[in-house]
């Protein structure tokens, strides 16, 4: 008995507007398994849990299909859903205090479900509620309390105990650890999978992307009431595809998690669409009067911010394309003009018209010999776009030269090197400046890397005086200002004319890393970038890295021989020895190999 969701698309109206919550949904929840549904706030989560238990406000408008071993749900009357709800489904609301009633004692609410849809007697029902609160961790005295007088978590677990005692065969749950210590957790987490294993089938709906990993046989990941990524559930913080799935990870705070935390560039949105009196020219005898002229009303989707208190404050969303495309850091111009639907890549369906998250930088075998000398032997290795892979070695074990053939500064002996799917060495005799502005490059030694005999604007405009001649003196001021900005350094005339002697590594090191920047590159290539810095000027510009990263989409190619500093930024991880690269993978796993852990 499966539950099926085909083109399930909800709308709030509130007047002259309207809120797009969910769009053309498709999932499917096979029996005994379960599906957890991510997202941030305001993806369109709860509301699509209310709407498998008819409990969308009248102002929602639902259409699109809900079918339950081929009962039809969209459309139910009251009565139709009162058979549905907990004998068939059942849920375990968000707000636990808010879904009890504060003036009747929690045994006898626990107890309720089977007294109105079963017809058992107070005492049967009561002894039934005494087993459910048990099975929840909850001491049977607990239910002669009321709600006011228990914790946030225990209330939780009521309602959990609550939503099981009918045992239906699907079962909602909105949040359900949120509010639990991690032993409670635990508990919880450990009796939501010994119900799948009895055949229960669960839709878990959290914010807590490990217990959704954990516990999930599939994922959901929504975006404004879009699907963007359905997944295997042990995919979900190790190998996302699509490129809000990985922002998503990176601002969780696993326990498997080395990183420092990353946002998601700009803030999460929500989809209102309005309506406005627009005055159109239209035949006679199509007017409702006599006049030549009618007003009419037309609906744009715009974009606003959550919580805003201007419905009218954001900025139109594209006519078409990917909603995600905004913050995206990886989108193209085609984004924002053609709709995708969901397609199959592996065992992902992703919603993305680049395939998910594109390959920046690929090594095919690609080896560098000086003489006698191999420095580094034939590597393969992929870096996907927005990904910071560091590369561990020790001195000498070929990372600099790996670095200098990824910047284009070596070519391969043998194999290739392919950047965004071309091979570097032919980019380079075709469009060498072009390349150029794609690849950014900040070397191991600042007080090396520049010219002693520049000021600071002349080092950061270097790159644009080459690359795009065709500036105006004018223009490439205006762009080392505002680089210079962008790595929180001051773009005051007295420092425009300073020379490197007069700063210190810190400060030389960040007008290495604006002149790297300053062409809009997409891959960063940093080579022991802050091994000559001392521990807090090293901090702000790792963060800064990592902002940058954020804000601007970069591929960060990361050398190191700090393991301490790879933990902290490393989503992928390699290590070099002697020339070879050993091994490379998610940074957890290559850390707990190298005997490091949490």
């Amino acid at each position: 008995m499966s539950l099926t969701i085909r083109k399930l698309s909800v709308t709030y109206r509130d007047a002259d507007h309207r809120l797009t919550a969910l769009e053309r949904l498709n999932l499917e929840l096979a029996p005994g398994t379960i599906t957890a549904l991510v997202g941030e706030s305001g993806a369109g989560k709860s509301t699509l849990a209310l709407a498998l238990l008819g409990l969308l406000p009248a102002a929602a408008e639902v259409s699109g299909s809900m079918a339950l071993a081929g009962q039809q749900l969209a459309g139910l009357d009251e009565a139709g859903w009162n058979r549905v709800r907990w004998q068939q489904i059942a849920l375990v609301p968000q707000n636990g205090g808010a879904s009890l009633n504060p003036v009747q004692r929690l045994l006898a609410q626990v107890a309720e479900p089977l007294q109105v849809h079963r017809g058992l007697g107070r005492r049967e029902a009561r002894a039934a509620a005494v087993a459910a609160l048990e099975r929840v961790g909850l001491p049977a005295a607990l239910g002669e309390r009321f709600p006011h007088q228990v914790s946030g978590g225990e209330l939780q677990r009521v309602l959990l105990a609550m939503a099981t005692i009918m045992a239906p065969p699907y079962l909602v749950l909105d949040e359900p650890t949120a509010a639990l210590d991690p032993e409670a957790k635990a508990l919880v987490g450990a009796q939501l999978r010994q119900a799948a294993e009895q055949g229960t089938t669960l839709l878990l709906i959290t914010h807590d992307l490990e217990l959704a990993r954990q516990l999930a046989d599939q994922v959901a990941v929504l975006y404004l009431g879009q699907l963007l990524e359905l997944m295997p559930g042990k995919a979900l913080l190790r190998e996302p595809h699509h490129p809000y799935t990985l922002a998503l990870g990176r601002a969780f705070p696993g326990w498997e998690s080395h990183r420092d935390l990353g946002g998601i560039k700009g803030d999460a949105l929500y989809r209102m669409a309005h309506r406005h009196p627009v005055a159109v020219e239209q035949p006679r005898d199509h007017l409702p009067g006599n006049g030549g002229e009618n007003d009419h009303d037309h609906d744009h989707d715009h974009v606003h911010l959550v919580g805003s208190a201007s419905h009218h404050s954001g900025h139109h969303l594209p006519a078409r394309g990917c909603l995600f495309q905004p913050r995206c850091t990886q989108a193209v111009a085609a984004c924002a003009a053609r709709e995708m639907e969901l397609s199959r890549v592996g065992e992902h369906w992703i919603r993305c018209l680049r395939g998910g998250i594109a390959t920046q930088l690929e090594f095919c075998g690609a080896a560098k010999r000086y003489g006698s000398v191999t420095a580094l032997a034939p590597v393969e290795l992929t870096l996907r776009a927005g990904e910071t892979f560091c590369l561990l070695g020790p001195s000498g074990s070929g990372k600099s030269t790996l670095a200098q053939l990824a910047a284009g500064l070596l070519s391969p002996d043998e194999g290739q090197v392919l950047f965004q799917g071309r091979e570097l060495r032919q980019w380079q005799r075709r469009d060498r400046l072009g390349l150029a502005r794609r690849i950014g490059l900040v070397q191991q030694h600042p007080a090396r890397a520049v010219s002693h005999r520049l000021t600071v604007e002349e080092i950061v405009a270097e790159p644009l005086r080459i690359q795009q001649p065709e500036l105006s003196a004018g223009q490439r001021r205006r762009r080392v200002a505002a680089a210079l900005r962008e790595v929180s350094l001051p773009a005051e005339e007295n420092f425009l004319a300073r020379y490197p002697h007069e700063l210190n590594l810190g400060a030389l090191q960040r007008v290495c890393i604006a002149r790297a920047l300053i062409g809009d590159p997409v891959l960063l290539v940093a080579d022991e970038p802050t091994s000559a810095l001392d521990p807090s000027v090293q901090a702000k510009v790792l963060k800064l890295l990592l902002h940058l990263q954020t804000e601007r989409g970069l591929t960060l190619l990361f050398i190191t021989h700090d393991l301490g500093l790879a933990r902290k930024i490393a989503d992928r991880i390699g290590v070099l020895a002697a020339g070879e690269l050993m091994e490379q993978g998610p940074a957890p796993a290559i850390l707990r190999r190298l005997g490091l852990r949490p």
